[in-house]
């Protein structure tokens, strides 16, 4: 996947919306649903099942956390084909934003089982709940600049400054919060694969 600095998805638009419906139709969610759940309207949802436009990043974005999906596995990025080894070469334009973090892609193997994202943390206030990530696996975050706060579903927050890591179960709801000076940088590697649901949290399997 592509990016550029408006974030605009270059991919097929009919495989995005196809997806998109699969992941819908098996949480067993309506269009209605979906939109309360992601804060996308019924309009735009139906229009990206249907083919008939790709959307932004922020969107996409917006209704994998309403699926409780990576984004990723919706929209694998640009490359990410079958390959024993994936090579990443650092671009500028390679930016993903939205409203509360910037995601910089790194090297990715459609087939593999890790998700890993450079990323800007500029929000300073939590997120609201439905902005809070939950999807499959366990996620390791490693501070590069500045200092953030960890928000995990049911804990306390944890405070890390550059230098510290964090590893917990992304199948709980999740999100980043900068603190103190300038807005923070971290380096996400999660695992992906299958997932249920149990309660209301997904659990890797």
């Amino acid at each position: 996947m592509r990016g550029t600095s408006s974030g605009v998805l270059q991919p097929r638009a009919g495989e995005i919306g196809r997806t998109i419906r699969r992941f819908r139709r098996a949480e067993g969610l309506t269009l209605k649903q979906l939109a309360e759940r992601s804060g996308v309207s019924i309009a735009t949802i139906s229009k990206i099942e249907n083919g008939k436009i790709s959307g932004g990043f922020e969107t996409v974005y917006k209704i994998a956390r309403g699926l409780g999906v990576l984004v990723t596995e919706i929209v694998p990025p640009e490359g990410a084909d079958s390959q024993p080894l994936a090579v990443h070469r650092h671009d500028p334009a390679d930016l993903h934003a939205t409203s509360i973090y910037n995601y910089f892609p790194q090297a990715f193997r459609r087939e593999g089982v890790l998700n890993a994202y450079l990323m800007e943390i500029h929000t300073r206030r939590v997120p609201e709940r439905r902005d809070w990530s939950i999807h499959a696996g366990e996620e390791v975050i490693f501070v590069l600049e500045g200092a953030i706060e960890l928000h995990l579903e049911g804990h306390a927050p944890v405070r890390l400054e550059a230098g510290d890591s964090a590893c917990f179960d992304c199948g709980l709801r999740h999100a980043f919060v900068a603190v103190g000076e300038g807005n923070a940088r971290i380096l996400s590697v999660s695992t992906r694969g299958p997932a249920t649901r149990n309660d209301g949290r997904l659990v890797f399997s």
